[in-house]
C-alpha cells in the first residue's frame, strides 16, 4: 500500500507522475488532482474568478464549465472553428469586454485548439487563457503538445482517455504564483508546507489530491499508453483517408495542417444534410449537444443564457456532424485503453 505520509505531502508515486508530466510538456509545474473537473475548479479558485465573465465554447461537455459556474461566473459563448471544432479566436475577440476575466478553450475530441492564436488574443487583452485539454493528452499541433501556450491546461486520466488510471487528472503551468495558489487551494497542509515553505497552512482547502493508487497505475501505464495512442492515431488517419474518398463528408485535413488529435472521438460532417448512412461505418449522432441548448444548463443557469446566441458555425456542426466507427473494428479506447471500442463524447472528466 502507498505510504500515507508520502501521499499527503505529494511525494512517492504522485511526485513521480508529476515529474513525467513536466518532462512530457516541458513545463515548470505539474499538479496531480482528483479529476479534470476538480482541476478546472481549482484554476478558477486560484485565479479568483468569481462573478465575472469568461469567453468559452458552447461545443463541449458541461463539466468544462461546471466549476466556474459554481463560482458564480457567466459564460459568453463564442463560435468555433469548423474544422477543429475548437474556440475560434476571432469570434472570441468579439465577446471580450472589460468584464471578461478569462478565456476557456477546449480541445474537443482531442483535437488541439489554435493555442498560439489564443495566446496572442489573451495577451492582447491581458486576461488568462485556460485550456480544458482533458481529451488531448498526447495530441500535437505543429509538433507541439496540445494547448501548450495556455496559462494552465488540465488533462484527465479517467475512462476512455489516453492515460487511464481509473480516475484523476493534472494541471500543467509555467506560472509560479498560479502553481502556489493551486497548492494552497487543493492540497493537504503537509504538501502546502513542503512546496510553499510556510509556517502555517490552509486547513480549509479542497481535497483535490489524486488517489495514490491512481498515481501508481498512471506511472505504470504511462509509456504504454502513449505508444497505444500512436497506433490509434495511425488507424484513425487511415480511416480519414477512406472517409475522404467517399465524397460524402467535408474533407478532413488534419494531416495537411500538422494537427495530430488523440481522436477521443473520430467525427465527420456531412456535405449534404440529407445524408445519413456510410456503408461499412457505424454512425452515431450527435457527438456534442450545444451547452446553451442543454436542458440542465437552462434549468440551472437561466440568467447565464444569452437570449440570442450567435454561434452559426457551432449550430451548423451540431446539425451535420456525427461520430463514426468502422463496423469491423471500432476505433476507440476502452475504459483502460486496452482495446478500441465506442464511447460517448465527453463522458467522465
Amino acid at each position: 500500500m502507498p505510504n500515507s505520509d508520502c501521499h499527503l505531502s505529494g511525494n512517492g508515486a504522485v511526485a513521480a507522475l508529476e515529474g513525467r508530466l513536466r518532462a512530457f510538456y516541458g513545463v515548470r509545474h505539474a499538479l496531480c488532482v482528483s479529476s479534470a473537473s476538480t482541476g478546472l475548479l481549482a484554476v478558477g479558485l486560484a485565479l479568483n474568478l468569481r462573478r465575472s465573465d469568461f469567453v468559452t465554447t458552447p461545443y463541449t461537455y458541461g463539466a468544462t464549465l461546471s466549476g466556474w459556474l459554481l463560482l458564480g461566473n457567466r459564460p459568453l459563448f463564442a463560435d468555433i472553428d469548423p474544422h477543429t471544432l475548437a474556440l475560434d479566436p476571432e469570434s472570441a475577440r468579439q465577446w471580450i469586454t472589460p468584464r471578461t476575466k478569462a478565456l476557456l478553450a477546449v480541445d474537443i475530441h482531442g483535437i488541439p485548439s489554435d493555442t498560439a492564436a489564443l495566446r496572442r488574443l489573451a495577451d492582447e487583452f491581458g486576461i488568462p487563457y485556460i485550456a480544458d485539454a482533458a481529451q488531448s493528452f498526447g495530441a500535437r499541433r505543429g509538433g507541439r503538445p496540445a494547448s501548450i501556450d495556455a496559462d494552465a491546461l488540465v488533462i484527465s486520466f479517467t475512462a476512455g482517455k489516453t492515460l487511464c488510471a481509473g480516475e484523476g487528472g493534472a494541471i500543467l503551468t509555467n506560472h509560479d504564483v498560479l502553481f502556489e495558489k493551486l497548492i494552497w487551494h487543493t492540497q493537504h497542509p503537509q504538501r502546502q508546507r513542503r512546496d510553499l515553505g510556510l509556517s502555517f497552512s490552509n486547513e480549509f482547502a479542497l481535497n483535490g489530491r489524486i488517489h495514490p493508487l491512481a498515481a501508481e497505475q498512471a506511472n505504470a501505464g504511462f509509456d504504454a499508453a502513449l505508444a497505444r495512442l500512436r497506433r490509434h492515431q495511425a488507424a484513425c488517419f487511415d480511416a480519414i483517408e477512406e472517409l475522404n474518398e467517399t465524397g460524402s463528408i467535408e474533407p478532413i485535413c488534419f494531416r495537411e495542417q500538422g494537427i495530430e488529435p488523440t481522436f477521443f472521438r473520430l467525427t465527420a460532417a456531412w456535405k449534404n444534410e440529407s445524408m445519413n448512412e456510410l456503408p461499412g461505418w457505424q454512425i452515431e449522432l450527435p457527438p456534442v449537444d450545444l451547452l446553451y441548448r442543454h436542458p440542465a444548463f437552462i434549468a440551472q443557469f437561466p440568467r447565464r443564457l444569452r437570449s440570442a446566441p450567435e454561434c452559426p458555425v457551432a449550430e451548423d456542426q451540431a446539425r451535420r456532424r456525427f461520430s463514426v466507427v468502422r463496423k469491423s473494428a471500432a476505433h476507440r479506447f476502452n475504459d483502460c485503453g486496452d482495446a478500441l471500442v465506442s464511447t460517448t463524447a465527453g463522458e467522465h472528466r
